[in-house]
């Protein structure tokens, strides 16, 4: 599981950034889903959750051990 959500993670990043915030007229919603998936990476370091990991248990993805 902790490959999947590095992946996602990282896909997610880099594809807001790619779509969102290269060109200067991009619209305030891809510079606020960049923000959001940044923070959201910031507090799962601290408090060790992370909303995605919840999806990946539904979906049968098992934990590495």
């Amino acid at each position: 599981m902790d490959r999947a959500l590095r992946l996602t993670s990282g896909v997610f990043l880099l594809l807001v950034l790619l779509i969102g915030i290269l060109p200067s007229n991009a619209h305030w919603f891809w510079k606020f889903f960049l923000l959001f998936l940044s923070l959201n990476q910031i507090q799962s370091a601290f408090t060790n959750w992370c909303p995605v990991i919840v999806l990946y248990k539904k979906l049968g993805i098992k934990e590495c051990a």
